[in-house]
């Protein structure tokens, strides 16, 4: 199922939102929050990056862990973006340049919590939060986090998944839809930046048809709605109020508060980007 939004304006600046608030949850028990979420716009294309922290014994620096990913992620991906050949390597051989950037967000991110890890030895209660998930760790293990990116450029736009999550697209037709999803993850597991075999669980999508906005979501936020209709719903709500950035954001921090505190009780974040012409328009199901 999709839904659709009626019509369009015409214009083609880019916008960029992200929103991060802590879980009820974690709010009652003490615990740090471990999403993150962060955007970079330019003229020519932006970039969203959200990345959920694990929540286990074992992940005990998985905020920092998150911090990293999406770090890391927007600045690889800005890197490939501003190569003057990019968009027609890309178009050449997209397959190919999506799976170079998964293998390097995956090296880099490793390489990074390394690099803190050394800087920020383990203190006295981290070393009993190891010994008490079992002994001694890999280092990426402590620091275990979800990824997820989206791209909207002129031209074509893309998105890479590792572990669950939202990625949600708003097409030029006005259709709102889920265009992939990890595989991997279920129940109490998900795929990870930490896993071994990590590069294996990537998941990506791609288009050279024009894009209004892409989304990128934790799984806190997926979890607080009662079925996959009513999230893709609560995107096309979003997209009403891309004309109003400021009460957007304001809308998003009470709705995600409220959200955690009745449903999920996890950490929520969200990052999306989008074209200032998808605004101000209404949404009805289509099936196909």
């Amino acid at each position: 199922m999709t839904w659709t939004l009626s019509s369009m304006r015409a214009g083609r600046m880019f916008q960029g939102v992200h929103t991060t608030v802590t879980g009820d949850s974690h709010i009652q028990k003490g615990i740090v929050c471990q999403d993150s979420a962060g955007v970079y716009v330019t003229d020519s294309f932006a970039i969203a990056v959200a990345a959920d922290g694990h929540g286990s014994a074992k992940h005990f620096r998985s905020d920092a862990g998150s911090r990293i990913a999406v770090k890391i992620t927007v600045e690889l991906l800005k890197n490939y973006m501003s190569r003057a050949d990019f968009r027609e390597q890309f178009r050449a051989h997209p397959e190919f340049i999506l799976s170079q950037m998964e293998k390097q967000i995956l090296m880099k991110w490793r390489e990074a919590v390394e690099e803190y890890h050394l800087e920020n030895p383990l203190t006295e209660e981290e070393e009993q939060k190891q010994a008490a998930a079992g002994g001694k760790l890999r280092t990426a293990v402590i620091y275990g986090s979800t990824v997820l990116a989206a791209v909207i450029a002129d031209g074509f736009s893309f998105g890479l998944v590792l572990g669950d999550g939202g990625f949600v697209v708003l097409d030029a037709a006005g259709h709102i839809f889920i265009p992939v999803e990890d595989k991997n993850s279920h129940a109490n597991y998900t795929s990870s930046l930490c896993n071994t075999d990590a590069i294996h669980f990537f998941e990506h999508w791609y288009t050279e048809e024009p894009v209004k906005a892409l989304f990128v979501s934790t799984d806190g936020l997926f979890k607080s709605f009662a079925s996959e209709e009513d999230f893709l719903k609560y995107h096309g709500l979003l997209s009403q109020m891309f004309g109003d950035k400021e009460r957007m954001e304001k809308s998003l921090r009470r709705n995600f508060e409220k959200r955690t505190r009745e449903g999920s009780g996890d950490d929520i974040s969200i990052a999306f980007v989008y074209t200032e012409e998808t605004c101000e328009e209404e949404y009805h199901e289509k099936r196909s």
